[in-house]
């Protein structure tokens, strides 16, 4: 990915998204608009992903948003330890990976606003992926098809390859990080943030991999290697 501009890694990012959607939809979901339990502020996303969020939206809404962000930034969110495809590599090693912690109730995503998203138009792919079989309001938690779960991180790990070397972490502190952070005044440590890594192997259980051949025949056709 070293010889792709940002421009095109943004153009192949869209394909992504848009693949993701497509074969998403066969799934059944519980999910609808103002649906919003599995919507707290432990959401990560890539760099790119950042940047494709702030580049779809005009002054206003870009101030709007990160100043949301910016006021709420001193609260709780998960800060993760690793990157997918740094868990399959230890996975591939036989390695535990480090214990990720992300408590629900820290409290809703900042860019909630009456139980709708402020972007869901362009929402990360954490986002997207949260697809639930049964209404998150009712059980309380997300309860997601195993496929689902696999088809999820078949895309992640895509994702995060092409916007390998940059940065990964908490939409909270990559909004800011891609953001004018000197207008907006918040102090993001340098430890909040993973490197990305490049894809070296695929988590796809057995049982999903003839299911999964056509999806990743779709995404190879997007020029992402």
């Amino acid at each position: 990915m070293k010889n792709k501009d940002v421009k095109e890694k943004l153009a192949i990012l869209k394909q992504l998204f848009m693949l993701f959607d497509r074969f998403s939809d066969e799934m059944n979901r519980a999910c609808a608009e103002g649906c919003a339990t599995c919507c707290t502020r432990n959401v990560t996303l890539t760099s790119l992903e950042a940047k494709h969020i702030l580049d779809g939206l005009n002054t206003d809404e870009k101030d709007t948003v990160l100043t949301i962000i910016a006021n709420q930034h001193h609260k709780k969110r998960l800060i993760p330890k690793t990157t997918i495809n740094e868990l399959a590599k230890l996975c591939m090693a036989g390695e535990e990976p480090p214990e990720e912690f992300g408590d629900p109730l820290w409290g809703e995503c900042p860019l909630l606003l009456n139980q709708r998203c402020m972007i869901y138009d362009l929402r990360p792919l954490a986002c997207r992926a949260m697809i639930s079989k049964k209404r998150c309001n009712v059980t309380g938690f997300a309860e997601m098809d195993e496929y689902m779960v696999t088809l999820s991180n078949v895309f992640m790990q895509y994702l995060e390859h092409i916007d390998n070397g940059a940065y990964f972490g908490n939409l909270s502190d990559m909004l800011l990080l891609e953001g004018d952070k000197g207008k907006y005044g918040s102090s993001i440590s340098p430890e909040n943030f993973l490197v990305n890594k490049p894809l070296e192997m695929l988590m796809v259980p057995p049982e999903h991999r003839e299911r999964i051949t056509a999806v990743i025949n779709a995404i190879q056709n997007t020029r992402i290697v």
